[in-house]
């Protein structure tokens, strides 16, 4: 029952974020044009799967339109990302799980989760939608190749969340390491379990990305890389992003630096005060700073993701969301495993807990920097087009969704077999 209820309420947050009427009626950029689009036409279900878009294999979203197709068409939004809360709950509670090993505090676990399923660098683009949704089970998958499941029921669970994610992005190449020093220690078939769908998942991937034809960006170095992951890793996983944003808007560099100067001086006296967690620290932070950097590189978005003089946005955020939640990650693993001075640590960590958690709230509604999400509605939507296909006798008609100029091409027999409009 107390894992029912932390779904459920994790799910509901994730909504409350985008407000209840905008989460369950709408649909976010490929998920309306890409996922929802090719399911609701003929196609045969597995070859759908294996069809690459961005270059690498997204299973996970195009079985989400798959559901959604299933659905009512007016209740299509709603069915699908409830299926997409529903699995960052449960991602969430892989982390809980996975992270115990690493993170003995059941406070600071509940920190990090929390921090993962609200996470204060998330945008529009990553809260209710399928299209994203891969980001939380990436963070997932690097927790649990550290895992040691206690039963096969937990091991084959995990696996299927690694499996599935890693059908759904090449984010989980980064963890190749912890994968392979996690291999060079299995002992048993639920070991076996975790690194075999890790490995199955990721040649399955780099197979689909040898092959795909696609291709969406130049890949370009630009100094703003290493400006960007000042200001949207460093200062946000401390600050959110937008209180982190407001910061930069208002003082711009000095700020930045004390902010920036602050986390090394803190990671650092907590390295040196740690009993353990040092190489998991090491490894958390090589990997935040590695996954940004060629990420915001091989997609071009050094440009697109720097914050101006004087100003902040909200662009691109889904490539923050794990290089953040990592470098928390190796902060809250080092303050677990802190060697006590006198009463040092419990006030450290009250006060760590204290600054993340003013994070989380401020940044907490996401409409607030970007309002793309809340419209088109989706009812609203398929009401005009409806109306489109009965005056103009149209065999397809283009249903608006968000952000604006997506929509998503809905045959027309299947609109007026659903809701004629009155007259």
């Amino acid at each position: 029952m107390i894992i029912v209820a932390f779904v459920a309420l994790a799910a509901i947050f994730q909504l409350l974020r985008l407000g209840l009427s905008n989460a369950l009626n709408s649909l976010w950029a490929e998920d309306g044009m890409i996922f929802l689009g090719r399911a609701i036409v003929p196609h045969d279900f597995f070859p759908l799967l294996a069809v690459t878009h961005g270059e690498y294999l997204v299973v996970l979203p195009r079985l989400i339109g798959e559901v959604g197709a299933m659905a009512p068409l007016y209740h299509a939004p709603m069915a699908m990302n409830l299926v997409a809360v529903l699995f960052v709950a449960l991602s969430g509670l892989a982390v809980w799980f996975a992270s115990a090993g690493q993170i003995r505090s059941p406070y600071l676990r509940v920190l990090l989760v929390a921090l993962m399923i609200l996470c204060p660098v998330s945008t529009v683009e990553g809260v209710a939608t399928a299209t994203n949704i891969a980001w939380y089970g990436g963070f997932a998958v690097f927790w649990l190749l550290l895992w040691r499941p206690a039963t096969s029921w937990g091991a084959g669970l995990g696996a299927l969340l690694i499996l599935t994610t890693g059908l759904s992005t090449p984010a989980t190449f980064f963890f190749f390491p912890v994968a392979l020093l996690r291999a060079t220690a299995i002992r048993n078939r639920r070991d076996i379990l975790i690194i075999g769908s890790y490995a199955l998942a990721a040649a399955i991937q780099l197979n689909a990305i040898a092959h795909s034809n696609e291709q969406v960006a130049v890949a370009n170095w630009t100094g703003h890389i290493i400006t960007a992951f000042l200001q949207r890793i460093v200062d946000s996983s401390v600050l959110g992003l937008r209180l982190g944003g407001w910061t930069w808007a208002a003082w711009g560099w000095p700020f930045l630096v004390a902010i920036v100067v602050t986390v090394i001086a803190y990671l650092t006296v907590l390295t040196v005060r740690s009993s353990s967690s040092r190489l998991f620290a090491a490894i958390a932070v090589g990997t935040s700073v590695a996954m940004f950097m060629v990420s915001t590189y091989n997609r071009a978005l050094g440009d697109l993701m720097v914050w101006p003089t004087g100003a902040y946005n909200a662009l691109g955020g889904r490539y923050a969301i794990i290089p953040t939640l990592l470098l928390i990650s190796a902060a809250l693993a080092l303050l677990d495993s802190a060697r006590p001075l006198r009463r040092g640590r419990p006030i450290v960590a009250i006060a760590t807990a204290t600054i993340l958690l003013v994070s989380l709230v401020t940044s907490f509604d996401v409409r607030v920097d970007d309002t793309g999400r809340g419209g088109p509605l989706w009812d609203e939507s398929l009401r005009l087009a409806t109306a489109q296909c009965y005056s103009q006798g149209l065999a397809e008609v283009p249903v608006p969704t968000a952000p604006e100029g997506w929509t998503v091409a809905i045959p027309c027999d299947r609109l007026v077999s659903t809701d004629r409009p009155t007259r």
